[in-house]
């Protein structure tokens, strides 16, 4: 146990065996190539096991309401900057509310202790992901994400709600963010890597 500014924190118990399951389970799965070195640099340590990733995208989604992720359909979805062709050709084939998002990484990482969580946030809101927070207590478990996101509705019922230039603008612009939070992600990496390995 440790003190942590007067507050006693418990190590978890069933560490070993949580951790032990999970690197188990992320060494089958399906992850994106360009966030897969910044998950294994974090497995290293004995502290932490990553839960879940995306390394940001930008996608185009058609929705009755935004918020209705269960009647959404994905028209685009890009971990790669795509061409801004792409991108105008997903939009023309929304039907009802099409919005053009860009998302950036995100990584759910869970902690031996509560100890290690503040250590880990510390680490990543030193590299700039300022959003970040402790996201269950339970399993220790920290959320690492950016403030980069674009989330615009540019079309409705197959009409676009802006002009070509306008769009394309916009979406140099989400293309400059995902870079942005990417290379944030491997200066997160390094700093991590000095701290905790």
């Amino acid at each position: 146990m440790r003190i942590l500014s007067g507050i006693q924190i418990s190590l978890n118990p069933n560490w070993k065996k949580f951790r032990e399951t999970v690197l188990s389970r992320y060494r089958q799965a399906d992850i994106d190539v360009e966030i897969k070195p910044v998950l294994d640099i974090i497995n290293a340590s004995e502290s932490f096991v990553t839960l879940s990733s995306c390394a940001g995208r930008i996608v185009v989604m058609d929705m009755p309401n935004f918020g209705d992720k269960k009647n959404s359909v994905f028209l685009g979805k890009w971990h790669q900057p795509p061409e801004f062709s792409e991108v105008m050709e997903a939009i023309l084939k929304g039907q009802r509310q099409t919005w053009f998002m860009m998302h950036p990484p995100i990584i759910h990482v869970a902690c031996r202790s509560l100890f290690d969580a503040f250590d880990l946030l510390e680490i990543a809101k030193r590299s700039g992901f300022r959003r970040s927070g402790l996201i269950s207590q339970k399993k220790f478990a920290i959320e690492i994400a950016s403030q980069e996101r674009v989330e615009m509705l540019v079309a409705e019922n197959g009409e676009l709600l802006m002009n070509e230039k306008a769009l394309k603008r916009n979406f140099e612009l989400s293309v400059e963010k995902l870079k942005k939070s990417r290379e944030r992600i491997f200066k997160f990496s390094r700093t991590f890597e000095e701290y905790f390995l």
